[in-house]
């Protein structure tokens, strides 16, 4: 990014969201600095004196998405309604924007690896379960022992979001399957063994 050029914000912003709307209508792999700058209304260059790459907007993009979204915490005040409460706002999520997103993005995978690394790294998903739930439910006696929160999106958001990839219902009864069926054996499992660490 040029160190000399002063940013105009809004212009950034309008580049930005053009990526991210860019993205999930058609994906990484197939987003243009090109289509950016026409969705924009700005031109290639205004966008390279900014970022280098399409590697470099989109985290500057996901970073201006992050910062936008409101945090979301729910307490029901027992272990498996907060697990439930999360598996239906994890699917509220895929089935709005963020869903669209997230394909668009996964594409990234194969052609810049990094990127995905980077974006996990530095912005929380809607698929990961607060460790203060985990925590509340230890101190409950609801879990034997601390467990790696990172364990739902392992086994509850893969699954979900694999079953929302087929476009097969997200319904009450299939989140009550994957809580009671997945979910709290493979916590209460790990909870037994003393934790698990999942890098």
């Amino acid at each position: 990014m040029s160190a000399t050029r002063p940013l105009d914000p809004t212009r950034d912003a309008r580049i930005l969201d053009a990526m991210l709307e860019l993205v999930a209508e058609t994906g990484y792999v197939s987003m243009t600095i090109d289509a950016v700058a026409a969705r924009a209304g700005t031109s290639k260059a205004t966008i390279y004196r900014r970022w280098r790459n399409k590697h470099e907007i989109a985290v500057a993009a996901m970073a201006r998405y992050h910062g936008r979204l409101t945090p979301w915490s729910v307490d029901t005040g027992g272990f498996r309604g907060d697990l439930l409460a999360h598996a239906h706002r994890f699917a509220e999520v895929l089935d709005g924007f963020d869903g669209r997103l997230a394909i668009g993005l996964v594409q990234a995978r194969a052609s810049d690896p990094e990127l995905i690394d980077e974006l996990e790294t530095r912005f929380s998903s809607g698929a990961r379960l607060p460790p203060e739930v985990v925590e509340r439910a230890v101190r409950r006696g609801e879990l034997p022992g601390p467990v790696d929160h990172r364990v739902f999106e392992e086994v509850v958001a893969s699954v979900m979001f694999m079953r929302w990839l087929w476009r097969l219902p997200l319904d009450a009864a299939f989140l009550d399957h994957v809580v009671d069926d997945l979910a709290l054996p493979a916590l209460l499992a790990t909870g037994r063994r003393g934790g698990v660490d999942l890098g």
